[in-house]
């Protein structure tokens, strides 16, 4: 059996937007070399999520007006009294839904089969990263970052 293992980075400019990583995943697959195994993606933020979904353009779009009308930016949230909570820093951006928004709408990591050298996806699926506390870089924040790890022979 082989490892495999990447860090990679992506730099954002909205407060809320969906990235299509599936032609940048497939490129670590072929370049692990690695035919039969399993493929781990997982974001090393807690206000960022990913997915497996269509990457049509007008269907992004709707994900992300659904996404903030389910749970609004302007509200009143008990982790953004920032004056309440015990140590933290004084920077501390105001981001409560942008943490609801990554624990309601996307998953902390997902999992793929890898089968003769190809990623086992169906015909529209897509690998999708959702940042929901853009921009990045910001003060508080550089990039953000995704690890990506694959198994197998």
């Amino acid at each position: 059996m082989r490892c495999f293992f990447r860090i990679s980075d992506l730099t954002t400019k909205e407060l809320t937007e969906i990235h299509d990583l599936t032609d940048e995943i497939t490129n670590y697959v072929l370049e692990s070399k690695i035919k039969n195994g399993h493929l781990l993606i997982q974001p090393m933020h807690t206000t960022v999520g990913i997915y497996l979904n269509e990457g049509e353009p007008r269907l992004i779009k709707d994900f992300i007006l659904e996404i903030n009308k389910r749970i609004p930016i302007r509200r009143k949230y008990l982790h953004d009294d920032i004056d309440k909570r015990k140590d933290c820093p004084p920077d501390e951006p105001i981001n409560c839904h942008s943490h609801l928004k990554a624990a309601l709408f996307s998953n902390p990591s997902l999992s793929l089969i890898i089968f003769g050298g190809k990623l086992q996806m169906g015909k529209y699926q897509r690998i999708l990263m959702s940042e929901f506390d853009g921009p990045c870089p910001r003060k508080h924040k550089s990039k953000r970052r995704y690890a990506i790890s694959i198994i197998g022979d």
